[in-house]
């Protein structure tokens, strides 16, 4: 009888194992940066200031700086920077137990960066000020920090006192629709917002220690919504191929870690799914977690797992009636929600990477409008297959490039490149593939709601 009772439990807890982690009982909802009041932002600069005074702001940079060459350029790239800043929300917690590190939408002030509310005094600050551009503005204003030495939090725009253009919305909602393997997502993430960001603000961001400015912290939680959203748009919940930072990327690879913001030993399957284990978030602007977990995730360790290999690309939309861009609006959330923050969502596919669900209905409806069923199946199939011809725009002249009316985004410098690591002739394609979405954009009718 003891024995038939001991192979019972072993069997339940075999296949508990293999459902993977168990679903969140609730759930924090990370919220728009611009949607932050004053009061709001004035707490986030408390806590940072006792994190600092502690030790832990210094200790994230040089961790980051530490492991920069085995977290960038490869598929480890988005499950390590989902863990590393999930586990700076969850110490900034243990100071105060209603921090949520929001995320900044930074496309949305793709032509004109530097006027971002969030760069205001409020929220993030602006430039460096003199000839040491320390911060003197926003919540780290005057912050002094420890790595590599002893120095005040720096920041110096590209462009002296403004910042260039970075990438519209457009180009990142391609890069959601048409890419359907996860190495592909992340080199064109990697290669695109990731770095205009990170160049555009300079200073401290446009070091291996980043992290020390907590602009750091709100860009990356705006690119895990972003591969949030493409993992709900593919249904490829635990995709991981590529090149992981070993070697052949693998759902039981090891997250690297340093000794100074240890991780426990985390698996990259521990992360791979917002809702479930102890990724215990969402965000307001994106599906809640899936009902169960997927299945093909735990104990395999296959590198392409994609929730059963039921990845037909972009086009595994559901149907393209759900793709006017309304992605199940009813989805506003002042943060104390149970993670369930589309209600009863039918259709987890994201069409845009916009979190104004108004400009998404107007970005998908635009382009749905204005361009032909050959640009359309190329770069935004999920708006669905269609036949149609392009809608040209009456240009009296042909522009030059492709900055009128859509900025043309901007290309890494060099010297990002070689900090890197990263091939200069992939770099160089993703930039010209990005051209040629905006070109495609701005040659016809379409006007950008951003």
């Amino acid at each position: 009888m003891k024995l038939s009772l001991s192979l019972a439990l072993v069997a339940l807890a075999a296949v508990g194992s293999a459902q993977g982690p168990q679903r969140c009982s609730g759930m924090r909802v990370r919220r728009n940066a611009a949607s932050l009041s004053p009061q709001e932002w004035q707490s986030i600069a408390n806590v940072l200031r006792q994190m600092n005074d502690d030790g832990a702001i210094s200790r994230f940079g040089a961790s980051h700086d530490r492991l920069f060459s085995r977290v960038h350029g490869n598929t480890c790239f988005f499950p390590f920077h989902r863990r590393y800043v999930l586990e700076f929300e969850n110490i900034a917690r243990t100071y105060d137990p209603n921090f949520t590190v929001p995320y900044w939408d930074a496309t949305e002030s793709f032509r004109n960066p530097a006027a971002d509310p969030v760069l205001s005094n409020n929220g993030l600050g602006g430039n460096g000020g003199n000839n040491d551009h320390c911060l003197g503005s926003g919540i780290q204003s005057n912050m002094q920090v420890t790595y590599p030495n002893n120095h005040c939090l720096r920041r110096s725009f590209n462009q002296g006192d403004s910042i260039g253009a970075w990438y519209a919305p457009e180009i990142i909602s391609s890069y959601i629709q048409s890419d359907t393997s996860l190495s592909t997502f992340r080199e064109n993430i990697e290669y695109s917002i990731h770095g205009a960001v990170h160049l555009g603000l300079g200073g401290e961001m446009d070091t291996g220690y980043a992290a020390q400015d907590f602009s750091f912290m709100v860009h990356h939680a705006n690119l895990d919504r972003l591969w949030w959203d493409w993992q709900n748009s593919h249904n490829s919940f635990l995709m991981y191929d590529g090149t992981g930072s070993n070697g052949p990327a693998s759902l039981s690879d090891l997250i690297p870690e340093d000794s100074s913001v240890p991780f426990n030993g985390a698996t990259v399957e521990s992360v791979m799914v917002l809702g479930y284990g102890n990724v215990c978030y969402t965000y307001d602007s994106s599906s809640g977690p899936p009902q169960s977990y997927p299945s093909g995730g735990s104990n395999n360790s296959g590198a392409n797992n994609n929730n059963g290999g039921n990845n037909n690309g972009a086009n595994n939309a559901n149907n393209a009636n759900s793709n006017t861009g309304n992605d199940n609006g009813n989805n506003n959330s002042n943060g104390n929600n149970n993670g369930n923050n589309n209600g009863n969502n039918n259709s987890r596919s994201v069409t845009s990477s916009s979190s104004n669900l108004a400009n998404r209905v107007l970005e998908n409806q635009g382009i749905q409008n204005s361009l032909g069923s050959d640009i359309i199946n190329r770069f935004f199939p999920g708006l669905g297959r269609r036949s149609g011809v392009l809608k040209r725009r009456e240009y009296q002249t042909q522009p030059a490039n492709c900055g009128d009316p859509i900025p043309f985004p901007p290309r890494l410098t060099p010297e990002w490149i070689h900090m890197h690591g990263y091939d200069p002739e992939r770099v160089e394609c993703a930039h010209k593939n990005a051209c040629e979405i905006v070109e495609a954009l701005n040659n016809s009718t379409y006007t950008s709601p951003y």
